[in-house]
């Protein structure tokens, strides 16, 4: 059985991010909101520490040789589940704060909306008002 489980664990396509091009969406964060900002920076290093953490645990279980296998499983399985735990919170926190941005967009668009409709209203108002002087003073 353990065979067929360790493959998995040792060939994983799990690569470190190279250098982080978030610094833009970093300093955006930071302007909105500060503490937005470093929690999803903490939430970041500690899914690039998970990758980092599990690379090495692959390295040791692949290089031990079938004889230390067993030995570098466990380590290999948590480090595993470090990677997964640190990767879904990063994923949660940014589907939060793009719910929550999706929720400010829609709220601004129904202000829009009004805004839009009483824009109408005055344009038919004034069209209408434009058709009462041209009928009663265009005649003259």
């Amino acid at each position: 059985m353990l065979a067929a489980v360790t493959p998995v664990f040792a060939q994983s396509s799990i690569r470190a991010p190279a250098a982080p091009d978030d610094a833009p969406f970093v300093e955006f964060l930071r302007r909105e909101d500060p503490a937005t900002a470093e929690r999803y920076l903490a939430l970041r290093n500690a899914r690039d520490a998970a990758i980092a953490e599990l690379q090495q645990a692959q390295a040791r279980y692949n290089g031990g040789g079938p004889a230390l296998r067993p030995v570098s499983l466990p380590p290999l399985r948590q480090a595993r589940q470090r990677y997964v735990e640190t990767s879904l919170a990063l994923l949660e926190f940014l589907d939060a704060r793009d719910r929550a941005t999706l929720q400010r967009l829609d709220a601004a668009a129904e202000r829009l909306k009004g805004d839009a409709r009483r824009l109408n209203e005055a344009l038919e108002e004034r069209a209408h008002t434009r058709a009462e002087i041209q009928k009663n003073f265009g005649g003259d």
